[in-house]
């Protein structure tokens, strides 16, 4: 028995509708797996000038254009309080009053380190209510700066992502 043109038209086009949504929906939950597998890695852009910032801020009397270059940054903005600077994927912060750096902030709004990768470069952190508190020992001017890392959530795991890195020199006891 011969289909009618009318129902066949429609059985073609079911079928062709019922394919383009599994291969959509396929490649929509790929792509989302990649962007998941991407920012679980973590972005390491970061970590190199988080270092050079603690390097530069554990030296006497770390100026902002001193501190600026050490990051290779390029100062966009400044005020009497303030320096702001902007990197590929994440901006940052210092606080200067006066001339004198005392806090280095990185927001990090692309280029998102993972705690596994700030382990990796800075040690062993300690766990307080914000995240994970790193500390770096200068060996020249045995400075203590204190690193900060906040997670995208808590409870902060190796994997997790880091949304803002705060470094300031720690209390002189």
């Amino acid at each position: 028995m011969p289909l009618r043109p009318h129902v066949a038209f429609w059985l073609i086009l079911s079928v062709c509708a019922g394919a383009a949504c599994s291969r959509g929906s396929s490649s929509g939950e790929g792509a989302e797996d990649d962007s998941a597998a991407r920012s679980a890695q973590g972005n390491d852009a970061a970590i190199r000038n988080v270092l050079a910032g603690a390097r530069a801020l554990a030296q006497p009397g770390a100026a902002v254009d001193y501190v600026a270059d050490e990051m290779e940054g390029m100062i966009k903005a400044r005020t009497q309080s303030q320096v702001l600077m902007y990197y590929e994927g994440y901006r940052v912060t210092m606080t200067t009053p006066s001339d004198r750096v005392t806090q280095i902030t990185f927001d990090l709004v692309e280029a998102k380190p993972t705690l596994e990768q700030l382990d990796e470069a800075l040690g062993t952190p300690k766990p307080v209510r914000k995240g994970m508190l790193y500390e770096y020992d200068s060996p020249t001017t045995k400075a203590k700066i204190l690193i900060l890392a906040e997670p995208v959530s808590m409870p902060a795991e190796a994997g997790s992502l880091v949304r803002r890195i705060v470094i300031e020199g720690a209390p002189v006891r």
